[in-house]
């Protein structure tokens, strides 16, 4: 991993490799019989391949060419890997989403798939496209089966040795207390190493010259002089230039234990938290040049050297992740670190319509689940020498039994879907179904039980409702001026002139009266107010006579009401008769 995944990213720019038609089952499913999918199911844009946002980590590499087999041999889709790589996780989920850029102005087409997806970075991303874009937000499909962490380890080795002459345990931080035990003789002296291939603290861009994160260390901790003031901010006190030392050692270069930082200093300043709070003798130095080196100089040399899992690069080394106490939030917000990393969430997350257009692939997908063990032998296998298809293939072969619990009953639908028979005609009995299908509009997607277990049926909208779109579970109610008079509609209609709905969900309107009855509007036009007949009314108060067809009313004078009789065409000269009082 040459970054971690919600660091800054390489925007999408569109590239796809169709799968190899190389099968890897014996049995499975070859590259002409398999099908693609809708890109939008609501306008019908034409169909393709399903696309996956493959990241720059290996993890991510294995799991998607994994994923792509069992989607294309075993499900039966056309699927291309993005030749692209996502750089961090956000730009996943930018790819899923269809953008070319943060705002989404630029348009790709959208992917469907991301597999591996560490989520310490996205979610405030994904809680934004939700609310500004829903249309356009990733979905998530769960955890992959195990989680993510960042940590410092030390060699298996070295715990070995430690424990079984001294019965010190260093995997456990109070271990490392110096005025207590004698930690350092396990480890390679810094005079060992050699400061070419380390950075100097002073450099730019590197976490050791970061002014906030050094100043910040300096009044969390009160050790100002683990830091010194530059022209451009302070800068971690190296006294050789090149490796930090702790409060702890910092009178004895020789009594420091090497702690190994890659990439641009990653969690620099934690590092530095952890050896002032459990007074750990260290001197912590970045190496240069990338992950080849780091990994050099951390197989070359006793230290205590940053990781992480799932990777497979210090397996090897049997190395023992360093304890600390756990996590706290609260603390970490503070910028005080005195407890461990919180473990990431990595996950299945798919684009928003990928339900709709292939909900079989989408209900396989959330029920993939992997243990850490599994992706770690399968990023061994890789660094061993096979290529990430092989291990995934090797993998997929031998774990039959556990992917075949995965592909969905064709019958099992999901909420926006219901059981259709071999006529593409909606049932609601399971015994007559042969799948599942989205429901469309004027339906709703409704939950049944049955003796084989849960699943859904698209029912038609009652009068009075209406549904517009593919794939719901509840219709809405015809809004007051409008109204559906029969089952299944997919929009209401709007009351006709001399007509009114009062109320939401009618399955009718009233009339304003018997004949000669109109609905009109008061509005100005080209500066001049003047009735305008209108439809889709929702009250009483819009109903007039036509022209030419004046109200004729009645008054009771024992109650004292007035009631409104008829429109009556104005040729006529009505002199009602009055009535008797008594």
């Amino acid at each position: 991993m040459g970054r971690f995944p919600w660091q800054p990213v390489v925007l999408f720019k569109g590239c796809f490799l169709l799968v190899s038609a190389e099968l890897c089952l014996l049995d499975g499913i070859p590259e002409g019989s398999r099908q693609n999918v809708r890109e939008d199911l609501a306008s019908g844009l034409g169909e393709a391949p399903i696309r996956m946002v493959v990241y720059d980590w290996l993890s991510a590499e294995v799991v998607s060419e994994l994923t792509a087999i069992l989607l294309s041999e075993v499900l039966g889709y056309n699927v291309t890997l993005n030749t692209e790589r996502a750089s961090a996780s956000v730009a996943g989920a930018l790819q899923l989403a269809g953008c070319a850029s943060y705002d989404c102005t630029e348009r790709r087409p959208r992917s469907h798939v991301a597999m591996d997806t560490w989520l310490a970075g996205i979610p405030g991303e994904l809680a934004d496209m939700e609310t500004t874009r829903p249309n356009l937000a990733p979905q998530r499909l769960g955890s992959m089966g195990f989680v993510g962490q960042e940590a410092l380890y030390v060699k298996g080795s070295v715990r070995e040795a430690a424990y079984y002459t001294t019965g010190l345990a260093l995997d456990f931080y109070r271990s490392y207390n110096a005025s207590l035990h004698d930690a350092a003789k396990f480890f390679s002296r810094v005079s060992d190493l050699d400061t070419g291939d380390f950075v100097p603290c002073n450099a730019s861009g590197y976490e050791s010259a970061n002014d906030y994160e050094m100043r910040t260390y300096a009044e969390v901790t009160g050790d100002w002089g683990g830091i010194v003031g530059t022209p451009a901010g302070y800068v971690a006190n190296c006294p050789d230039d090149f490796f930090w030392l702790s409060p702890a050692c910092r009178h004895n270069i020789s009594e420091c234990i090497p702690v190994i930082a890659a990439g641009s200093g990653w969690n620099y300043y934690i590092w530095m938290q952890w050896s002032t709070w459990f007074a750990m003798p260290t001197a912590i130095g970045i190496v240069k040049d990338g992950a080849a080196h780091w990994e050099t100089v951390v197989g070359n040399f006793e230290t205590i050297f940053y990781w992480w899992y799932p990777d497979a690069t210090f397996l090897h080394l049997d190395a023992w992740i360093f304890t600390v106490p756990r996590h706290s939030r609260r603390e970490w917000a503070a910028n005080e670190y005195r407890t461990g990393f919180p473990e990431v969430s990595v996950e299945k997350v798919v684009s928003g319509h990928l339900p709709a257009v292939a909900p079989r692939a989408s209900r396989f997908l959330e029920e993939f689940v992997m243990d850490l063990e599994d992706i770690q032998g399968l990023l061994l296998e890789v660094r061993e020498g096979a290529t990430p298809w092989a291990a995934a293939c090797n993998w997929v072969r031998s774990k039959r039994s556990l992917w075949t619990e995965w592909i969905p009953v064709d019958t099992q639908c999901l909420a926006g879907e219901g059981l259709q028979n071999s006529m593409d005609e909606y049932v609601t009995n399971r015994s007559e179904a042969v799948g599942c299908a989205t429901c469309r509009p004027g339906r709703f997607s409704k939950s049944i039980l049955d003796g084989t277990g849960a699943t859904f049926v698209c029912e038609p909208c009652p009068a009075g409702t209406f549904e517009s779109a593919f794939g719901k579970t509840a219709c809405v109610d015809c809004d007051a001026g409008t109204f559906a008079n029969s089952s299944g509609r997919a929009y209401c209609d709007l009351c006709d002139q001399g007509r009114y709905a009062n109320a939401t969900g009618m399955t009718y309107c009233h009339a304003c009266g018997s004949e000669h009855w109109t609905t009109s509007q008061l509005m100005v036009l080209d500066g001049a107010e003047t009735w305008v007949q209108v439809n889709g009314v929702t009250s009483e108060s819009f109903c007039t006579c036509i022209a030419g067809w004046p109200l004729v009313a009645t008054i009771n004078l024992r109650q004292a009401s007035y009631a409104r009789v008829a429109c009556v065409n104005a040729s006529y000269s009505i002199h009602p008769k009055p009535k008797s009082l008594f």
